[in-house]
């Protein structure tokens, strides 16, 4: 994509953020929030009683109370031990307003008091609705349990990405953007693929999240491991899609929010950290316009605006009248092969809350503006390996607040981190 200096700006993205974050905020109803990662898969196999695979059952223990990072004070959030997070919270001496950690014994001890919630999950899927419509039935707590449409199958796959990167082709016909992802359901039709085009190639899973599900291919032909990781996801998923390869210079993403009435508005930039496989580990935390600078140093503001403008547009069209809650777009600057700097704007479309949301929550609550940091989401697979550098990090980066509460400097632990625990969720500034 050759890009263009000559389109006029049209939106200021920082003043969008404060004030779209300020307008959700003021009509929000309370929620019950329930962080369920994952949940891509359940929606494939189409199972109200689905069990994750243990690696997915251990991230919902140990991130259970993330939610309280980016829910508003007035919600709740479902965790099977709230007493424990009660105490977490406390020791860090945090006076910033919270959600109430809630699990089912004081969801049934509070129920005539409790105020009109709606059911809020990380992922929207059948099992965590079943889930919520239990809790509603066993507490008799006052929860609205939204409606499972057979739209969101569709929509939560990477099917939906490639037809909207369809639409962006027609909205912007002034850039040259990516090729839309071809879907194969055969190993034969991903060979016939890579004969027509040039290396490298992405194939990917219709259904998977936070980079997974992604194999590069370098050549034209098939290595036996590639075969195997292909033919495996084929008979798992029945399908892989595959596009080029680019030559990736800055990971980022677009957050929008559906109100499930037609509409849809941009919410902010995120801009994350890939390890290798594409597996997400990061967001940065500092100002929108910060990280705007950060990308118009490849690609004019203008440019950025008028893929803002456009997919917001696609969203609305194909999600706006269906679902309600908050869609990431992840994007990405590439090299092309002119040595020019391009976006693809729709790599991945994320229908559910996202880590970068959750990151633009965290700054504008805990940071001081004028301060940067990070937000990690790490995996130790030793146990007992999260624990010590739980410690170490305490240790070499003290908290230190503001005047206000804020953080200024230091290592913050989102979640409780124990001798048990293999995920960590943190903030270091």
């Amino acid at each position: 994509m050759l890009l263009s200096e000559s389109t006029p700006s049209t939106l200021n993205f920082a003043n969008s953020y404060t004030a779209s974050l300020l307008i959700y905020t003021a009509n929000a109803m309370p929620l019950i929030h329930l962080f369920n990662p994952g949940h891509e898969t359940a929606i494939l196999l189409g199972k109200s009683n689905y069990t994750p695979p243990v690696n997915v059952r251990i991230m919902q223990e140990d991130l259970a109370c993330l939610p309280l990072w980016y829910a508003d004070a007035t919600d709740y959030v479902f965790i099977p031990e709230a007493t424990a997070i009660t105490t977490f919270l406390k020791e860090n001496c945090f006076t910033i307003p919270m959600a109430q950690p809630i699990d089912r014994i004081q969801l049934r001890r509070q129920a005539t008091q409790l105020p009109e919630l709606t059911a809020s999950p990380w992922g929207l899927c059948l099992p965590a609705l079943c889930l919520f419509r239990q809790l509603q039935k066993e507490t008799h707590a006052p929860i609205r349990v939204p409606e499972w449409n057979d739209s969101f199958v569709y929509l939560t796959g990477r099917k939906s990405a490639a037809d909207c990167l369809d639409r962006l082709h027609t909205y912007l016909p002034q850039y040259s953007l990516p090729a839309t992802p071809c879907f194969c359901q055969s190993l034969e039709e991903v060979e016939n693929y890579l004969q027509r085009h040039k290396a490298p190639f992405v194939i990917k899973t219709p259904f998977s999240s936070s980079g997974r599900g992604v194999q590069w291919i370098h050549s034209q032909n098939l290595s036996p491991m590639d075969t195997q990781w292909i033919q495996g996801a084929l008979n798992k998923q029945k399908m892989v899609s595959i596009e080029p390869g680019l030559c990736n210079q800055q990971d980022f993403a677009m957050e929008f929010y559906a109100d499930g009435q037609g509409h849809v508005r941009y919410e902010g930039l995120s801009i994350f950290q890939t390890e290798k496989g594409s597996a997400y580990s990061g967001n940065r935390l500092q100002r929108q316009a910060d990280m705007q600078q950060m990308l118009t140093n490849h690609v004019p503001q203008e440019v950025l605006t008028e893929i803002q403008k456009a997919v917001e547009q696609v969203l609305t069209e194909q999600y706006g009248p269906l679902y309600q809650g908050y869609i990431g777009v992840d994007m990405l600057i590439y090299q092309s092969a002119d040595q020019h700097y391009a976006i693809h704007p729709c790599v991945e479309i994320n229908m559910r809350y996202t880590m970068g949301m959750v990151a633009l929550q965290l700054f504008r609550r805990l940071l001081e503006p004028t301060v940067e940091g990070r937000f990690h989401i790490v995996y130790h697979k030793q146990k007992g390996d999260a624990y010590e550098k739980h410690l170490l990090s305490q240790q070499a980066h003290p908290l230190q607040l503001s005047s206000s509460g804020r953080l200024v400097r230091g290592y913050l632990s989102l979640c409780p981190v124990t001798p048990d625990t293999h995920y960590r969720a943190y903030v270091l500034v």
